[in-house]
């Protein structure tokens, strides 16, 4: 499967592909277009963001930190977060540990 190519980008909303999903993980791609906006949430369970394509701005806190691709960022759990896209087309890669125990 190639990422880019069944990732459908929109005016509007994130694009978002789940890759595979089991009771240990979940693997998603995510697109943002520029200056799309992945809104606020938080996440319950680890989780590593890797970016693929473009360029993204993560916003945590008062904290706005700038990752382009190749970049590997580990997601605070139970931290308010949310994702700019800064480039024309931007993809990262979301692993989140979904069986922690």
């Amino acid at each position: 499967m190639n990422i880019e190519d069944h990732l459908k980008f929109k005016e509007g909303k994130p694009a978002v592909l789940t890759v595979r999903k089991t009771d240990q993980l979940t693997l998603l791609a995510i697109g943002l277009m520029k200056d799309q906006v992945l809104k606020k949430h938080k996440t319950a369970v680890p989780a590593t963001l890797i970016v693929v394509k473009g360029a993204i701005l993560f916003g945590l806190g008062g904290e706005k930190i700038p990752l382009t691709a190749h970049d590997v960022f580990q997601i605070p759990v139970n931290e308010i977060h949310h994702v700019k896209g800064m480039d024309s087309k931007n993809i990262f890669i979301l692993l989140k540990e979904n069986n922690t125990n």
